[in-house]
């Protein structure tokens, strides 16, 4: 069981951490509740739980938007992954004062289009991009697997679409490009 346990740990582990990162922007915390997810999994028992990660992203999901709940305003987490993106890149490349209001830009019209999704699209979006399979998506989000790719393709679809209008508005809006 302990062999079991940990062998799931370790093919899990990344996949959940890109997951709550990615909902969280902020790998620290992305890290400490996959553990917590984890805990919660050895409290309940290994034996107990049939889908086990699919298991793991439902209570990994719960505990970020508990957190992201009680975490505060969202401008405040948008400027966090911004600083931390900018500092990551900083170390190794130094950026033009036009690139940084660009990726800051890109940063907040990809998430203000993903905000614009509902929620099983972003959920679909998500797990596929943190490199869960066709069967653990349909598990966590009880499509029917013959199904997953098709909602995959929809909701990309509707992120284009989203993402689209979106920059679109900021560009009449004269906010998009950086310095006019």
């Amino acid at each position: 069981m302990k062999e079991e346990f940990q062998q799931l740990y370790m093919e899990m582990f990344p996949k959940l951490v890109r997951q709550a990162t990615f909902l969280l922007g902020d790998p620290s915390v992305a890290e400490d509740l996959v553990q917590e997810t984890f805990v919660r999994l050895h409290r309940v028992g290994l034996s107990t739980v049939d889908h086990r990660s699919a298991w793991l992203s439902r209570v990994l999901s719960n505990l970020c938007y508990s957190y992201l709940r009680s975490e505060g305003s969202r401008r405040q987490r948008e400027e966090k992954v911004f600083l931390h993106s900018t500092a990551e890149t900083s170390a190794t490349e130094t950026l033009s004062a036009e690139q940084v209001v660009m990726d800051r830009e890109e940063v907040r019209m990809v998430s203000q289009s993903l905000g614009r999704l509902q929620a099983r699209d972003r959920m679909v979006l998500l797990l596929k991009f943190s490199g869960f399979s066709y069967d653990e998506i349909a598990a966590a989000t009880e499509i029917n697997r013959s199904s997953v790719g098709t909602v995959l393709i929809r909701a990309r679809e509707r992120f284009k679409r989203e993402y689209e209008t979106f920059a679109s508005q900021q560009v009449v809006l004269g906010k998009k490009g950086g310095i006019p």
